[in-house]
């Protein structure tokens, strides 16, 4: 079996925001090991599955072109799918972050079963809840036998809300492990041998509480499934990503006695798990693994990208590199990311300030309007899992809609929520969770926490507040309340005075924290005072048109404030330590290189 998984539209070597081949993974690069895999399980007498793990519809801008301009330009996964000759494909929980009319759109062009186990939507009448696969095998008697594969999938439960703009009235999720359960059984009633599960989450680094989304040691648990392959988290298994995590042998790939890989993500790797089987006696009846190995595998350097999924790719990407190149705006002066996990950025500050405009101009005249408005920034591009290749560096001029996709990655809607003065606070508290617990003995020590990602980390414009990272958090990873911690976020003020706990304030933010997104607690839907269609990237193109400066340059909504000298690591490219006069107030002192590529940076707090 070979698997690939979150490869997020990933097709070709191209860096879309950049305009230029990225030097970096695609299924393009992927496929001559598809197909040389494929070949050599066929010279071994082998039979040889091809599935993907979801999160396949989403994640370059070639995706949301082709999402939003069907007339322009034809999806072109599905066409390289069923080129590569994918046996079955999974859901994830961004294949619905275009909307159901896009997805279905996507769905009528694989050749192949779409599944997902866990989802029921009229509207997708292609999707299925499993499949069940016949192969001829060869024996080591000679002969070749018929056998029946069942293959299913699930996706986190936490889809509903995070999608829940485009999945209310239209589609239900329900809790995955049940759902498994059921779909396995109907498998084997079926006269399936043999039960692969796609199963759209990854392996947790951490307790997640009573709602976890990463449940593969629970899904390898399952009676009667043979084999996983997970994702999500953009995670390799086997490997040194999850060592040491009870319950798992990272090294063999095995849950239990339940062989597992996740691939990475962007076609970074294929997964491979070999099962030997052997036949009881009934040929009809059951086969048991008695053997199997995991692991994941790379190009070659001389593998050069497959001429026939770049042509498949081409008409779409042609496409979308003419709608990139519109110009929208101009810059006065460079914006970068690198230091916007240790200090105020434009980044964030850009984004939020499209944000305030949206709303601003969606609820003028209306009752809404006169309540004060913030507005939440946030950026995905600080690195993390993804490598020193993940930060936003703008060049001073022209700014063009290629510009924009760098900084909006995902497909957010902006909408807006009414709260008061104690969520505002609760909310920075959850956000302020990805900084470490820095200690006055330990110099070097991490200023992030490298298992949360960035994109969790909200500033909230408008008002002014500091942060104390030598507390320990209030929030865990899975958003459970440490009930003896005092809290990060002090001397919060909004225009000067001390925060009322009652105060109540309409905020733009996105369409995804409001449903939970980031670890937040999901916002009621009596609380969403504005819901629509405002995609992200096209409030920043219009804000970007006639932009207001002072407000992305001037604001210095937080700072770090510690009871002592205190120094920590921040990891950030390369390319950062040009401008590291930015950041002086830190005493910045490089401090070479991670093992990953990333510049190691000294601050002083």
């Amino acid at each position: 079996m070979l698997a690939t998984s979150d490869l997020h539209m990933q097709l070709s070597d191209f860096d879309y925001a950049r305009d230029t081949p990225g030097g970096g993974d695609s299924l393009a690069r992927l496929a001559p090991v598809i197909r040389r895999e494929r070949l050599k399980a066929e010279e071994d007498g082998g039979q040889c599955l091809l599935f993907d793990n979801g999160d396949t519809l989403q994640g370059t801008p070639l995706a949301g072109f082709v999402a939003r301009h069907p007339e322009v330009a034809e999806n072109p996964m599905s066409a390289c799918m069923n080129a590569l000759a994918y046996d079955a494909v999974g859901l994830g929980n961004h294949d619905f972050d275009h909307g159901l009319p896009a997805l279905k759109r996507a769905l009528c062009g694989f050749s192949m079963p779409v599944l997902s186990a866990n989802t029921t939507c009229a509207e997708l009448a292609n999707l299925q809840t499993s499949a069940l696969i016949e192969r001829d095998i060869r024996c080591s008697d000679g002969k070749n036998r018929t056998l029946r594969i069942g293959v299913t999938s699930v996706v986190p439960s936490q889809t509903m809300n995070w999608n829940r703009h485009h999945l209310t009235d239209h589609a239900e999720i329900s809790p995955p492990l049940p759902a498994l359960t059921d779909r396995i059984a109907e498998l084997r009633d079926a006269g399936a041998q043999v039960v692969i599960v796609l199963a759209h989450m990854g392996i947790a680094l951490y307790d997640e509480g009573k709602s976890p989304q990463n449940q593969i040691l629970e899904v390898a648990r399952v009676p009667g499934v043979d084999a996983v392959i997970g994702g999500h988290t953009h995670l390799k298994f086997p490997g040194a990503d999850h060592a040491g995590i009870d319950g798992i042998d990272s090294h063999n790939g095995r849950i239990g006695r339940t062989p597992v890989v996740m691939p990475g993500a962007s076609a970074s790797h294929l997964g491979r798990i070999r099962l030997q089987l052997e036949m009881g006696g009934d040929p009809d009846g059951d086969w048991s693994v008695t053997g199997s190995e995991s692991a994941l595998l790379t190009p070659e350097p001389t593998d050069a990208p497959d001429p026939e999924i770049v042509g498949l790719t081409r008409p779409a990407h042609n496409a979308t590199r003419l709608h990139l190149n519109e110009h929208v705006g101009e810059l006065s002066s460079p914006m970068h990311s690198y230091f916007a996990l240790a200090c105020p950025s434009a980044v964030p500050a850009l984004i939020a300030a499209a944000k305030r405009r949206v709303i601003a101009s969606a609820v003028e005249g209306s009752t809404l309007a006169g309540l004060p408005l913030l507005a939440v920034g946030s950026t995905a591009a600080t690195g993390g899992f993804d490598g020193p290749g993940n930060f936003v560096s703008l060049s001073s001029g022209p700014v063009m809609r290629r510009h924009v996709a760098g900084l909006t990655p995902y497909a957010n809607q902006i909408w807006a929520v009414r709260t008061n003065g104690a969520r505002l606070i609760d909310w920075l508290e959850r956000s302020a969770l990805i900084f470490s617990t820095l200690r006055p003995d330990q110099p070097d020590q991490p200023l992030v926490d490298v298992n949360i990602p960035g994109f969790r980390f909200d500033t909230i414009y408008g008002l002014s507040y500091e942060i104390d990272p030598t507390r320990p958090p209030v929030y865990d990873p899975s958003g459970r309340r440490n009930p003896d911690a005092t809290g990060r976020i002090g001397n919060v003020t909004w225009q000067g005075k001390p925060l009322d706990p009652d105060q109540e304030f309409l905020v733009a933010t996105t369409d995804h924290r409001t449903g939970g997104g980031g670890a937040l607690k999901p916002f009621a839907d009596e609380d969403i005072a504005f819901r629509g269609y405002a995609p992200m990237d096209e409030g920043l193109v219009d804000y970007l048109r006639a932009p207001d400066c002072s407000e992305v340059r001037d604001p210095v909504p937080w700072k770090f404030r510690t009871p002592g000298d205190y120094s920590a690591i921040l990891l950030t490219a390369p390319d950062a330590l040009q401008y590291l006069d930015e950041i002086s107030s830190y005493r910045p002192e490089s401090c070479g290189t991670s093992a990953e590529g990333f510049a190691r940076i000294r601050l002083h707090l």
